[in-house]
């Protein structure tokens, strides 16, 4: 054997060639072989190599163990274990004697053993990359290192991996120089064992297996310690690092095992210094090829930073420069790594000044990398704090930064930094330091305890210097007293100890409380010459340097307090507009922090906590609507209905009945809805125990005094849980008739409200599934609720709340009622009656009312003239009261109204009834079927007929009708506002004309104008307001009738008054989203609203848009008529304002089709040609810029239309827009060759263009300022001949002709120099400079705009 095998050359053959190629002298057939036959074969390489490993010599053997390792893939995994168990015997005994001989320096065995060691490290090195290929063969690889393996085979080969590893460990930790003495030879032997070493980081699953990698990692290490394998190492580990991203963190692992174990670190040293000098490019934006794998390396640096922060710490300063990579992966893997060794240094070091100063660097990189450009670089910085946040140290300097810069990220662009920095603030909150007084932060609390300790600290410093003052002065006036007695030197040593006394006086406040005793002391020596001893301060005052430091220390503290505080209350508004955000992420974390706050006794989380109850209605078509509801039930769970464990029972019970109450306090009709909702979602999961309700129950019949506000909270919570479940208001009907309609509802009209809408839940509350008409649970008219009802609507109060009592009070008869009509038949009389009163009255009534009245009547602003002539005019009223009047007048309309509601539920009765029949009917008769639907659709519409007649002809216009008579004084008041002056009067006519209008089209349409001249003329915003309400009923019920007038509707968009501008936006977004209106050129009113000063208007126009654009090219067919309105006339809007409006509804891609965008680039090209307005070309220029231009027709129809607009590039702000198309058209990633041609083609025609004007530009330059200079000459010699001789105009005309003649028709759109030149002479030479400028400004502007 011995000169045949070179280890070298081996090694090379064996890489180079493919295993069937390898040749062999001595080989075996092992392929197709049997069972049997092989484990024959294997027993002889046994009985030669168990007797000596010096067996291995003889190439038979040897060859023979060669030809197994040719055909291992072929061979079962039984042979392939017992191959491997029998050369690790022997080699393993071949070990054992090395080492032996080793030790006993038998240098004559050592080139035995190196002969023998290298045979059998060859054969096991075979076989492991054997072994590795075989596993592979079932393994799916990729460069990003995404596997699919074997996990059975990969599990067997790793124990038997592990078994040669450690064979291979044992031998490297011998004296192998002594054996291997060249180098060269040595490294090609070390070889061996390093290969498959390093093959484990590419194979997950070996990289999983703790087993085979511990070892890996002991071989690497021995080769790098003991036998110089650095170098190869380091270029190996880079290069897996490059190409396996699993490999990243066992290669961490593996350095600091080398670190740890063998206290190496020159080969960390050098990859940190080699990772630190590489450029990692920003793949995301485009594909790069041979850049080094950004994630990998950061993942490798995070898990070495986590393993062994040291080892990143001595080499930071060179790693720091990866911040501005370009690769924000990187950056944001070295963010993670400073709040690593943020942690580390905190939690184990020694609290050095040069370690407190490391720290405070690292948090100034943290808060330079907010403004980092890329989000996910501002998300992980927050991260990162989130993560400091948990240490026991508080950094409370660095927590005020982190709070300014979690308040500035709030408004991020990013819905993940606006995520992460609401978690930030609630974790800032969780872990304030100012536990001082339970961790509470009550703002107010804190002020007063701050004010507190600044006033002892005055009572300390100002009292006690004023003493010593008082002191000193009252000795030097007693030492003057007695200075004639006194010798000299008794003198000299008074005015010694006064002077001292003054010094004492003026030294700082410290040093004289430090010395309490000094000034008693002072006086000791004169104690005999002084005659009252109360002049000595009392030492109260005075106080110890370390109380004096705790002071300050103190009121430091509570100034850090409020501070924070303070910053809370600033972050709260905007996470309270956070929660209306479309992401759902960030809308949890504001109502966790919200919540936090709240716990923390932040007054100001309170409006946040109402503004969550409107989440409840989000829509919960996905998991994240969903979350974001129960994530609200769980918060107003815990909030108000938890039980404290550390609170009995009974306690318990009346907290949460209190809770529940004071969320009733203050708050709007839409927050009462939405509790409304949260809590009848909450009843059916028994959240509310019946000792709760039994308790709320109590605080409203309580007999004593308690606040109104309780009382009614406590029977609007009530009622808000009857809507789940009936039966709590069902076994209370005695209770409510006698407090909420009997004395106490008398005297408290809101708590009689309230109790009228409880009543109502006895009806049921209609179910989602049904659809159609709820009719509810209907009682006799005889019930004493009715009764009660008639009283308390009937009794006198001229209170405002009599309104709304009165129409709760109306709903709930019509609810309720089998016969409501019947009743308020009854009332509509009795108050009639009430009103008019008898004939007697009447003159004294009607003298007062015709007298204006300071405090009721209404302004006069509106004069109905037409309608006057139309009715005779009543100089004489018949009422009593006004007031009596419009409470007459309110149930007259409000029962009109309830009236055709009722009489649905009687057509959906009716119906009901029938098609019951019919079932009877059709199952007795079943053959008789086509008949019976015949007749059953002609009844059924006959009931629809009948329905409609009373409607339309009875209600309003019947001879028996009640209403009826009412109908006429309605149009009268409304009519006659100069007569019908009070102000509420006004209001409640003209609701109850709006109601009567809603009942009858014949009604609405004799009274439509007379409502439509309210609208316009009155100045009363509610009038106004409720009108546009109306007129949305009116549009659902009589839609040709609106259609027709809708302008009158859109007017209202720019009316001065918030509430009536709101209202139309609501009106309008209900009208066209619903199909009732139809959208029309009007609906640029809609998109002024979208800048409109009130956020609540602008987002309601924000809404309009978002649902239109879901509609069939309802934006794209309107888009032209919207451009127009807006961009021309006079009320057209801002520039600014023109390009917020546009920028929002072209984000909605409403052009997403080629020929849409083709055609909408047409239209708006069309407009270059249609006029001459500069402002108009830059509004069409911009729009142009906002399109898409995804397709290269965009372009093209572009480039044809260019002929309408070239002579428009000069202005700049239209020349840039264009640039701003063809820039978009370069930043597409995937261009085809035509769009890529065209895009060139209309950059060179406007680039030309451009040139072309630039030229033109300086042609004409000379020969205006030629002109300019003539016109200022002819203006001053105007001044100096102005007194003494008078101008010819006719000669300065000729003087002035010849200069527009030589002017070419480029220099009549450039005036401005002589207007600018001519604009500071006196008044009477402009008049005539006008003249010579007259040709070149007479640029005609034409603002119209075809389409």
């Amino acid at each position: 054997m011995e000169g045949q095998f070179i280890l070298h050359d081996e090694i090379v053959r064996l890489q180079d060639k493919t295993t069937a190629e390898y040749y062999i002298p001595n080989e075996m057939a092992i392929a197709g072989q049997s069972d049997h036959e092989l484990a024959r074969y294997l027993n002889d390489i046994t009985d030669r190599i168990e007797v000596s490993s010096d067996a291995i010599v003889d190439p038979i053997v040897f060859d023979k163990i060669r030809s197994f390792l040719k055909n291992l893939s072929s061979l079962n995994q039984r042979i392939c274990n017992r191959l491997l168990d029998i050369l690790l015997s022997a080699f393993k005994s071949e070990i054992r004697t090395a080492s032996d001989d080793l030790d006993n320096n038998e240098k004559d065995t050592f080139a035995g053993h190196r002969q023998h060691l290298e045979l059998y490290s060859f054969l096991i090195y075979w076989f492991l990359t054997a072994v590795e290929e075989k596993s592979s063969g079932t393994t799916t690889k990729s460069k990003k290192g995404k596997h699919r393996s074997d996990d059975a085979n990969a599990k067997d080969y790793s124990t038997q991996k592990a078994k040669a590893f450690d064979a291979i460990g044992w031998l490297l930790e011998l004296k192998l120089g002594n054996i291997w003495t060249l180098t060269p030879e040595r490294n090609t032997f070390i070889t061996l064992f390093t290969k498959p070493a390093y093959q484990v980081f590419e194979n997950p699953h070996y990289v999983k297996s703790s087993i085979v990698k511990t070892r890996a990692f002991k071989i690497l290490s021995l080769c790098i310690k003991n036998y110089g394998h650095l170098s190869a190492s380091q270029t190996t580990i880079m290069q897996t690092l490059q190409y396996w991203e699993h490999s990243a963190e066992p290669m961490a692992e593996f350095l600091q095992y080398l670190v740890n174990q063998h206290d190496y670190r020159q080969l960390a040293d050098e990859i940190l210094r080699e990772i630190s000098n590489k450029e990692f490019k920003d793949t995301t934006t485009k594909e790069l090829k041979d850049t080094p794998n950004a994630k990998t390396f950061a993942i490798f640096l995070q898990k070495l930073a986590e393993l062994s922060p040291k080892t990143i710490l001595k080499n930071l300063g060179l790693l720091i420069h990866q911040l501005d990579s370009e690769s924000y992966t990187m950056r944001i893997a070295l963010i993670d790594i400073l709040g690593m060794l943020i942690v580390d240094l905190t939690e184990n070091g020694n609290d050095s000044p040069s370690q407190k100063d490391q720290i405070n660097g690292f948090f100034d990189i943290l808060e330079e990398r907010m403004l980092d450009p890329i989000s996910f670089v501002r998300s992980k910085v927050l991260q990162t704090y989130l993560r400091l946040l948990n240490l026991r140290a508080k950094f409370p300097k660095r927590r005020h930064a982190l709070g300014v810069l979690t308040i500035r990220h709030l408004e991020d662009k990013s819905s993940s930094v606006r995520k992460y920095a609401i978690r930030t603030l609630t974790k800032l909150m969780a872990t304030h330091p100012y536990s001082m007084y339970g961790g509470e932060l009550d703002l107010v609390e804190w002020g007063k305890r701050f004010q507190k300790i600044q006033e002892e600290l005055e009572n300390v410093t100002r009292p006690a210097q004023a003493a010593v003052e008082e002191v000193a002065a009252n000795n030097s006036e007693e030492e003057a007293a007695t200075n004639t007695q006194n010798t000299t030197d008794n003198d000299t040593e008074t005015n010694n100890q006064s002077t001292e006394d003054s010094e004492a006086a003026t030294e700082d406040v410290e040093m004289s409380e430090a010395s309490q005793s000094e000034p008693i002391a002072t006086t000791e020596p004169e104690s005999t010459t002084i005659s009252e001893p109360a002049t000595i301060p009392e030492p109260v005052n005075m106080v110890s340097p370390e109380k004096l430091q705790q002071l300050n220390l103190m009121r430091a503290f509570h100034a850090d307090a409020i501070r924070f505080i303070q910053q809370i209350h600033t972050a709260i508004p905007t996470i309270c507009q956070i929660l209306s955000s479309k992401s759902k992420a960030e809308v949890i974390e504001a109502m966790d922090f919200l919540v936090t706050a709240y716990n923390y006794k932040i007054k100001e989380a309170s409006t946040g906590i109402k503004k969550m109850l409107h989440l409840i209605w989000t829509k919960d078509t996905s998991d994240e609507g969903k979350g974001v509801k129960m994530k609200l039930l769980e918060c107003y769970r815990n909030l108000y209905l938890e039980m404290d464990a550390k609170l009995s029972s009974k306690e318990n019970i009346n907290v949460i009945a209190r809770n529940l109450i004071q969320l009733t306090y203050n708050t709007t009709v839409a927050e009462l809805t939405s509790l409304e909702q949260v809590l009848s979602t909450l009843m059916p999961d028994s959240v509310i125990s019946d000792q709760v309700i039994y308790k709320l129950w109590s605080v409203y019949a309580f007999k004593g005094n308690i606040p109104k506000s309780q009382r009614r909270g406590a029977i609007i919570i009530l009622g808000m849980l009857a809507k789940a479940n009936t039966e709590i208001i069902s076994g209370k009907i005695d209770l409510l008739l006698r407090v909420g309609l009997g004395r106490l509802g008398k005297a408290d009209l809101s708590l009689a409200k309230y109790s009228c809408i409880a009543l109502q839940r006895l009806a049921g509350t209609k179910s989602e599934k049904v659809r159609g008409v709820h009719e509810g649970v209907r009682l006799p008219m005889t019930h004493p609720i009715f009764a009660r009802l008639k009283d308390i609507i009937e009794s006198s109060s001229d209170a405002i709340e009599w309104f709304s009592l009165t129409e709760q009070a109306i709903n709930t008869v019509y609810l309720l009622g089998e016969h409501p009509d019947t009743l308020c038949a009854e009332i509509i009389k009795t108050m009639s009656v009430k009103v008019f009163g008898l004939a007697e009255t009447e003159n004294s009534q009607q003298t007062e009312e015709g007298l204006p009245n300071s405090d009721t009547q209404m302004d006069i602003d509106y004069n109905m003239s037409l309608s006057q002539q139309a009715l005779p005019y009543p100089h004489h009223p018949t009422h009593r009261s006004s007031f009596e009047l419009s409470q007459l007048i309110f149930i007259v309309g409000h029962v009109a109204l309830k009236q055709i509601v009722y009489l649905e539920i009687v057509e959906a009765v009716c119906k009901r009834k029938k098609s019951a029949k019919e079932d009877n009917e059709q199952r007795q008769t079943a053959g008789q079927e086509d008949e019976l639907e015949q007749v059953g659709g002609t009844a059924e519409d006959d009931i629809v007929d009948a329905m409609t007649h009373i409607r339309e002809r009875e209600i309003l216009f019947g001879p028996n009708s009640l209403l009826a008579r009412y109908g006429p004084l309605l149009t009268e008041i409304c009519s006659y506002n100069k007569v019908y002056t009070d102000r509420v009067l006004q209001m409640t006519a003209t609701l109850a004309l709006a109601k009567f209008m809603c009942v009858s089209s014949d009604f609405c349409e004799k009274n439509l104008r007379l409502l439509f001249t309210i609208l316009e003329k009155s100045k009363n915003a509610t009038i106004r307001s409720n009108i546009v309400i109306a007129l949305g009923d009116m549009a659902v019920c009589f839609n040709t009738l609106l259609d027709e007038n809708i302008t009158f509707l859109y007017n209202r968009l720019g009316d001065k008054e918030t509430v009536v501008k709101k209202n139309a936006v609501m009106v309008l977004t209900h009208l066209i989203l619903n199909g009732m209106v139809k959208v029309k050129g009007q609906i640029s009113e809609m998109a002024k609203c979208l800048e409109d000063p009130d956020q609540r208007i602008a987002d309601l126009a924000k809404l309009f848009f978002t649902e239109l654009a879901t509609k069939d090219n309802a934006i794209y067919n309107n888009l032209p008529d919207m451009i127009s309105n807006l961009t021309t006339g006079a009320n057209r809007v801002e520039e600014e304002s023109f390009h917020k409006i546009m920028k929002f509804i072209f984000s909605f891609d409403f052009a997403e089709k080629e020929k849409q965008a083709e055609n909408v680039v047409d239209k708006l090209c069309q407009r270059f040609q249609n006029t001459d307005d500069e402002r108009t070309w830059r509004d069409i220029a911009f729009c142009l810029s906002l399109l898409p231009f995804k397709s290269e027709r965009s372009y093209r129809k572009l480039l044809e239309s260019l002929p309408m607009y070239q002579d428009k590039l000069h202005v700049e702000s239209v020349h840039k827009s264009f640039l701003e198309i063809v820039a978009k058209g370069r930043a597409q990633k995937l261009q085809k060759p035509e769009l890529k041609s065209v895009i060139d083609e209309l950059e060179q025609k406007l680039e030309k263009q451009s040139e072309a004007q630039e030229q033109n530009e300086t042609t004409t330059q000379p020969r205006k300022a030629s002109s300019s200079k003539r016109v200022l000459r002819s203006s001053r010699s105007k001044k100096q001949t102005n007194v003494s001789t008078p101008k010819t105009p006719t000669r300065r005309r000729k003087r002035a002709l010849p200069d527009t003649d030589d002017e070419s028709e480029d220099d009549q759109d450039m005036p401005d120099l002589d207007n600018d030149e001519t604009e500071d002479d006196d008044d009477d030479d402009i008049e005539e400079d006008d003249d010579l400028v007259e040709d070149a400004t007479a640029d005609p502007v034409d603002g119209s705009v075809e389409e």
